[in-house]
């Protein structure tokens, strides 16, 4: 079966298409004017090109979705309310997830008793597992790591404020020393995750973990302010190939829904 995986982040959109025995990508510039239509018209010219018809698709975005839509996203507020009902496509099967619980199901082994898949690009989010099922929380917010409060010398700031990608493209950080400082922030962050959830594992993805100075920082962190008992049974590994970290996610929901 042919299938189309879409991972809509803040700046950029993977496509990636599974055609028989071939797999392509394609990718698209997206930003805060990128909305419905947009994915519509992306999504035709991908179904004239290869005259796709019965496949199965499946979409992530970052934001709350519940039930198959797109409830709240701060980073793709043109997207806002986006269900499957709005997409005029061929497609047989569509699913919409939030983009890191997708993530998570390319990772997540079911052995386990937690895993944590933190993402930090343009925001900061965090998936959780639980017994190898996605925990979303009574209401579907459970994961919002970069939403919470850090106190520092300047005020109170949100973890998104301080560490996310976003956040330091506009603040211009480059040196190193600010990079590692902004990486620690988020490393308190992950700290306060182990102590409550005291995880097997906890996978790093997200474009800021490519900054050395900044992982490192995160890592340094989290061993300094983690409970020892939960640290020491936690394996901590960044993804490997970040890049289609969401669409390996998106293909493994698809296959199950086979």
């Amino acid at each position: 079966m042919q299938t189309i995986t879409v991972d809509i982040g803040g700046t950029k959109a993977l496509f990636e298409m599974h055609l028989g025995d071939r797999i392509e990508q394609y990718k698209i510039p997206t930003g805060e004017g990128f909305g419905i239509a947009s994915l519509n018209k992306q999504l035709y010219e991908l179904e004239s090109d290869y005259g796709l018809v019965d496949y199965r698709l499946a979409i992530a975005v970052p934001g709350l979705v519940k039930n198959n839509q797109l409830i709240s996203s701060k980073s793709l507020p043109g997207l806002n309310g986006l269900s499957r009902e709005d997409l005029h496509t061929q497609a047989k099967t569509i699913l919409l997830s939030n983009d890191i619980d997708a993530g998570m199901q390319a990772v997540l082994n079911p052995k386990h008793d937690c895993e944590l898949l933190i993402m930090c690009g343009t925001g900061i989010g965090m998936a959780i597992s639980i017994n190898g099922k996605i925990f979303t929380g009574a209401s579907g917010f459970a994961g919002e790591l970069g939403h919470c409060r850090v106190m520092t010398e300047s005020g109170e700031f949100s973890l998104e404020q301080l560490a996310s990608g976003n956040s330091i493209r506009v603040r211009g950080l480059k040196k190193a020393q600010e990079l590692n400082r902004a990486g620690r922030y988020l490393g308190m962050g992950i700290a306060w995750a182990i102590n409550l959830f005291n995880p097997n594992r906890i996978w790093l993805a997200g474009g800021m973990m490519n900054s050395s100075d900044y992982y490192l920082g995160c890592v340094s962190s989290l061993k300094d302010m983690a409970l020892t008992a939960p640290f020491s049974e936690a394996k901590i590994a960044r993804v490997d190939d970040m890049e289609t970290l969401v669409c390996r996610g998106l293909k493994v929901l698809l296959d199950k829904q086979a």
